[in-house]
């Protein structure tokens, strides 16, 4: 996955923490579960204990077909902890040009 997608995405999820247009997060829930469930999947090529289990259920929390009703506070907290979690863990999730696999 591309820094800058990675990058995007943690910022729009703090940013999902703010009082937005309805729109606004309609499109978070579609772009965050896109980026969750690449990143499990590139940490579980990557053999991860936690992490492709962590994206995965952050992409089943995220995603826009089965909404979630969470109130407004929980889902600030749920943004800004997915939003760090994908700064934090960008160097496992991001894909160099030539690495292979072992």
């Amino acid at each position: 996955m591309p820094l800058a997608v990675i990058y995007i995405a943690a910022a729009m999820l703090i940013f999902g923490a703010a009082p937005m247009p309805y729109g606004y997060y309609t499109l978070l829930r579609l772009v965050a579960t896109i980026v969750f469930a690449w990143a499990a999947f590139e940490t579980y090529g990557r053999k991860k204990q936690y992490l492709p289990w962590i994206f995965g259920l952050l992409a089943l929390l995220f995603n826009p077909f089965v909404k979630i009703y969470l109130p407004k506070e929980i889902w600030a907290f749920i943004d800004i902890g997915a939003g760090f979690l994908l700064l934090m863990t960008k160097q496992n999730i991001y894909k160099m040009k030539k690495e292979k696999y072992n």
